[in-house]
């Protein structure tokens, strides 16, 4: 009774841990996209023509972090259940 109490409880850490952690990342690529998106809708051309030069570089970096965040997930999620990295 009390291991599935503790597989429970590690189990609803993870769920929750995961969920801070898309929502930290959601917040820093939204912060990444919002001057390119403010830059890309200005009336002023000079304005959306660097935006649309940042657009690739804004796309590279959103892959690169998405990439990082859910190796590192992973990796710490592997290391709880496994105990080896």
């Amino acid at each position: 009774m009390l291991v599935y109490y503790l597989i429970n409880t590690v189990s609803a850490m993870l769920g929750r841990l995961d969920e801070i952690v898309i929502g930290v990342s959601a917040l820093i690529i939204s912060i990444l996209w919002i001057p390119i998106a403010l830059s890309f809708f200005s009336t002023d051309d000079a304005k959306r023509t660097v935006a649309k030069e940042k657009l690739k570089n804004a796309l590279i970096g959103t892959f690169i972090y998405i990439l990082a965040v859910s190796g590192a997930m992973y990796s710490i999620f592997n290391y709880i259940i496994t105990g080896h990295i």
